[in-house]
């Protein structure tokens, strides 16, 4: 049961470190934010973030674990804040500037 909560938690990481590489990629781009829509983004983020915590709560998990999901969903609010953010605040491309 300790691997499952492992490779959930691996998994979340991944998962957010994804997005927010993707997320960051299509600013730079200048891609307009209406075209990616962070309501799909958030319904993935909580999905994956809830994922290990029905694992967590049934077996008696090393601190190190708990420490890392934390870690995992706080890096997964912050994503969601800057994607929800920077819907608001135009693209270095669509001003003009470079």
């Amino acid at each position: 049961m300790i691997a499952l909560v492992w490779s959930l938690i691996g998994l979340q990481l991944l998962v957010v470190g994804l997005y927010a590489y993707r997320r960051t990629r299509l600013r730079h781009r200048g891609v307009p934010a209406a075209a990616h829509p962070v309501g799909r983004t958030a319904i993935v983020l909580v999905a994956v973030c809830a994922a290990p915590l029905p694992a967590l709560l049934t077996i008696d998990a090393p601190v190190a674990a708990w420490g890392l999901w934390g870690v995992g969903y706080t890096a997964a609010a912050l994503v969601l804040a800057f994607a929800d953010a920077s819907r608001d605040i135009p693209s270095r491309m669509s001003t003009g500037t470079a």
